[in-house]
């Protein structure tokens, strides 16, 4: 029995020093490493075919509140911006809500007005840098926060709703 514990102990401790000398996978390393501020995206938040048609982007101003969490200082910023406004974001860009869709549903990659009495808040923004360069776009819901659009290491971006609600905020 002596024996059989002794092999077992001398087997493990084999097992952890070979484990620990394993490297870590390139893919997490690229993630840790790179000097770009956002992390690589899922194909289906970078391919989006389902953008707003010109009736969503003509539709008139409508207020709306965001929430901006900065990870690195803890610092939490809400602003509000109309639909077709830019407002000055934390990484020293802007945040350009284009249209707001008060029934959002997304059908075989086409943004559509939902039935009657379907409420699914959504806004399509688009995110620019200090220059006014584009970065990102895309659908950004009020009801389903847990759905990123945006996937940074610092900011978390949240679509509260339209001024007049309420909805999303706690």
């Amino acid at each position: 029995m002596g024996k059989f514990l002794l092999s077992l102990i001398v087997v493990t401790l084999i097992i952890s020093v070979f484990l620990l000398g394993q490297k870590t996978s390139k893919v997490y390393l690229t993630l840790g490493k790179q000097g770009k501020e956002m992390l690589s995206l899922a194909p289906h938040v970078t391919k989006i075919t389902a953008r707003p048609s010109q009736d969503m982007i003509g539709a008139p101003a409508v207020p709306l509140h965001f929430m901006i969490l900065d990870k690195r200082t803890l610092n939490v910023y809400r602003m509000m911006v109309k639909t077709g406004e830019k407002i000055k974001a934390p990484w020293d860009g802007w945040i350009y809500p284009v249209a707001y869709v008060p029934d959002l549903v997304l059908l075989e990659g086409t943004a559509l007005h939902g039935p009657e009495g379907h409420v699914n808040p959504a806004v399509w923004i688009v995110l620019q840098d200090e220059q006014g360069n584009p970065f990102h776009e895309s659908w950004v819901f009020s009801r389903d926060t847990a759905q990123t659009a945006w996937d940074h290491q610092r900011y978390d971006l949240t679509f509260l709703g339209p001024v007049e609600s309420t909805e999303g905020d706690s």
